[in-house]
């Protein structure tokens, strides 16, 4: 008693400097500080504050520290109910929480079996591996046992109730470490006083994987080095902790494992309390967030989905987890089970993201006479598809957890159409070890192409030299349907040329299929349709807001995509037309350059557009210039002009613009007057004479911005669509008049509205 009044003495003066920052807590803090006098909490630092503080402050309190998380940067304690409430006020803290005393997830009968040494069978692995081989075979593991893949190198981390390491089936396993998180020791194994079951569970998942009984059991990884994890207390009420688990995985992060198997599934807990649906987000549950710290670290997370279906949104934690792979149970005829939980997460992501057999599973087990039996359960569906994970990580290192997952997606049973029922499938793990990262379309590099008769090109990345030669099929078509083929032909290159010329807009579909010299398939379906380009793009005067030039015979430029031959080269036909008329000022036909220089003076001040004819064989396409462009001269002008304004209509979507230039050359100075009217003759905008311009004007070039080049417009003389108040006028067709000593000039001008 003495020792925590001392503490609540320390205490008071952080409690009241904290007041104005107090942590959070959790609404089960209060029901557990209700039925405990001492509680395990979950005590998460503020940002900024060394967890060695937290440690520093369960003592302070009186407490206990049982670990530390450094992914989740929180401590778990425990307090009495005075530290508890002292510690809701400290300033260390951002939240505080029970840490959850799990029930055991819901355990299907197991069933006796007798042994016996099998008689030869047809294929040597059915002997081998004798009844143990049908998870491989349903996995399509078998191809890659036969190259003497068995996880050699890679570590495989297992959490769950104790694992009899002593027996012949593991005489041969390598197990660098193993750890006892509820006893605090390093013997993993069943001792004097546990209950006679208590390692039944784990060692049986072991066995899947690292099992090495010839013509008995042989688990997918028997060459692997396992990091033994027991986090599970099967013989008290309170069942394990999630700290437990959560230091085992950060304990094995530290030994380097590179694959995790969590045959545990969690969601109600002792005391009440359970994660609510809206929990399964995979930001909410410890043991999830745990979860994907890990594998934000490279390891590999496999992990049951659970017994609770066949219910809707029945998985449990930490399979909600948006990193961990979550595995259902199936049959050996690909059934989907009755009690395999079910997806999707809270925030409607798909799981299990696959499943595997999962239906009397024959496993080493310490209870049963013979030494073995046959379990069911999600939990016996996991250690294969993780098995799977450390021979792809054995065959091609580099591997992270999202390529894996990709890799089993592609290869998956259920790819075409996944569910929340069996995810992408049952994964066919040598389709997944041949084409780890799937087939790479290289060219073209972008969905609009760069040529109109394209190069397709594709790689297969990780290819294994065991699968090479291989053979591939494309097909090419005009949509997804594939009813109009281009193309459909069987090949050893990883390249086509179409020499089917693309017309612009024009595109295609590509199906490819690529199968090795094992006969494993993996196609990849039409995801991107690939779109033909313009066969020609101006370069020169093509800005839509308009261009303009001092020389009178301009040059024109432009660019064309490749092109092979046949039916290339491109041949062109150039056009520059006035624009009030479309008369064509230069015509020249026949080009084989992409540069052409005017052979004849252009009028000055004239608006005008320019256009090519692009030509292959049969076939042509027209390019014409987005805005008009002017030769300008900049003397002054001989002839009283109102040039067309621009753009017209406006407002202009493609470019942008809102209002549209007023251009006008006076030949001699005198008064002008220069408005906007309505389609009636009433003036609705005065532009000249006004706060700009007086009503005597020198003779010039009005309009143009200080470069006079492209898109250039004085904003005196602009209009905006608005009358003298401001207000926007009605859409529709109104005049700019321009009244000089020469005349009255008029131009139609398009406003298409404020919204358009």
């Amino acid at each position: 008693m003495k020792l925590r009044a001392a503490a609540v003495w320390v205490l008071l003066p952080v409690a009241t400097a904290a007041s104005a920052q107090q942590p959070t807590a959790s609404p089960a803090l209060a029901n557990r500080l209700q039925q405990d006098t001492i509680v395990a909490v979950w005590l998460m630092a503020r940002r900024g504050i060394a967890l060695d503080r937290v440690e520093d402050l369960v003592v302070r309190l009186g407490g206990r520290v049982r670990h530390r998380s450094r992914w989740l940067r929180a401590v778990s304690a425990e307090l009495d109910r005075r530290g508890v409430d002292l510690a809701r006020n400290a300033a260390e803290l951002r939240h505080i929480q029970p840490v959850a005393r799990f029930r055991a997830p819901r355990e299907l009968p197991g069933e006796p079996v007798r042994v016996f040494v099998p008689p030869a069978a047809p294929a040597a692995a059915d002997s081998l591996y004798g009844p143990s081989a049908m998870p491989l075979h349903r996995l399509n593991l078998f191809p890659l046992v036969e190259q003497n893949l068995g996880g050699a190198g890679i570590r495989i981390a297992i959490l769950d109730t104790g694992f009899e390491t002593g027996l012949p089936a593991f005489a041969s396993a390598s197990v660098v470490a193993q750890r006892d998180f509820v006893n605090g020791d390093s013997t993993v194994r069943n001792e004097p006083g546990d209950p006679a079951n208590a390692s039944m569970h784990g060692t049986g998942v072991w066995s899947l994987l690292g099992a090495n009984l010839p013509n008995q059991i042989i688990g997918v990884a028997p060459d692997a080095e396992y990091i033994l994890a027991k986090t599970e207390d099967v013989g008290s009420e309170t069942r394990v902790e999630e700290d437990n688990f959560v230091a085992a995985l950060e304990w094995a992060d530290s030994l380097g494992a590179r694959v995790v198997n969590s045959s545990l599934a969690y969601r109600t807990f002792d005391g009440g309390f359970s994660y609510g649906f809206e929990d399964l987000n995979g930001d909410i549950a410890v043991t999830t967030v745990a979860a994907d710290s890990a594998a934000a670290r490279g390891i590999i997370v496999v992990t049951a989905i659970g017994n609770d279906g066949p219910s809707y949104r029945s998985l449990a934690t930490p399979a909600d987890g948006d990193s961990v792979i979550a595995v259902g149970a199936e049959d050996s005829l690909g059934v989907l089970q009755g009690f395999s939980s079910r997806g999707p997460t809270a925030d409607a992501r798909l799981k299990p993201d696959f499943v595997a057999p999962g239906r009397s599973i024959f496993v080493v087990d310490p209870a049963a006479g013979s030494g073995f039996s046959r379990q069911s359960g999600t939990s016996y569906a996991t250690p294969p598809v993780a098995g799977a994970a450390a021979l792809m990580l054995q065959l091609h290192p580099t591997m992270t957890p999202d390529d894996i997952i990709a890799a089993f997606q592609r290869a998956g049973s259920n790819e075409t159409s996944p569910d929340s029922l069996v995810g992408w499938g049952r994964p066919d793990a040598a389709l997944a070890a041949t084409f780890p990262f799937g087939i790479v379309v290289t060219s073209p590099s972008d969905s609009v192409m760069t040529e109109v008769t394209p190069l397709v090109s594709w790689t297969v990345p990780g290819l294994p030299s065991f699968a090479q030669p291989v053979r591939y099929r494309i097909r090419v078509a005009t949509d997804s349907t594939f009813d109009d083929l281009l193309l459909d032909s069987t090949l050893t290159a990883t390249e086509v040329r179409l020499t089917n010329a693309f017309l612009p807009g024009d595109g295609f579909v590509l199906e490819l299929t690529a199968t090795s010299s094992s006969d494993l398939s993996l196609t990849m379906p039409p995801a991107v349709r690939y779109i033909a380009p313009d066969w020609a793009a101006l370069t020169t005067f093509n800005d839509p807001r308009g261009s303009a030039v001092r020389e009178r015979r301009p040059t024109f430029q432009w660019t064309s995509p490749g092109v092979v031959s046949p039916p290339g080269p491109f041949t062109y036909d150039l056009t520059v037309f006035r624009v009030d008329n479309r008369f064509p000022a230069v015509r020249a036909t026949g080009l084989s350059e992409t540069e052409y220089t005017a052979t004849v003076d252009l009028d000055l001040n004239t608006p005008y557009k320019w256009q090519v004819v692009s030509r292959l064989e049969q076939d042509s396409a027209v390019t014409e210039s987005e805005g008009t462009f002017l030769v300008v001269d900049e003397s002054i002008p001989t002839t009283t002009l109102l040039f067309q304004n621009f753009p017209n209509p406006f407002p202009n979507r493609t470019t942008g613009t809102s209002t549209t230039c007023i251009w006008f050359d006076l030949a001699e100075p005198g008064r002008v007057q220069l408005d906007v009217l309505d389609i009636r003759g009433h003036v609705v905008f005065n532009l000249v004479p006004g706060i700009h311009f007086d009503a005597t004007l020198e003779a010039g070039r009005y309009g143009r911005g200080e470069s006079g080049l492209a898109g250039s417009c004085d904003p005196r003389l602009q209009w905006d669509g608005t009358d003298a108040a401001g207000r926007h006028v009605p859409r529709g067709v109104y005049l700019v008049r321009l009244q000089t000593p020469a005349g009255a000039f008029l131009k139609r001008v398009v406003y298409m509205g404020p919204g358009f």
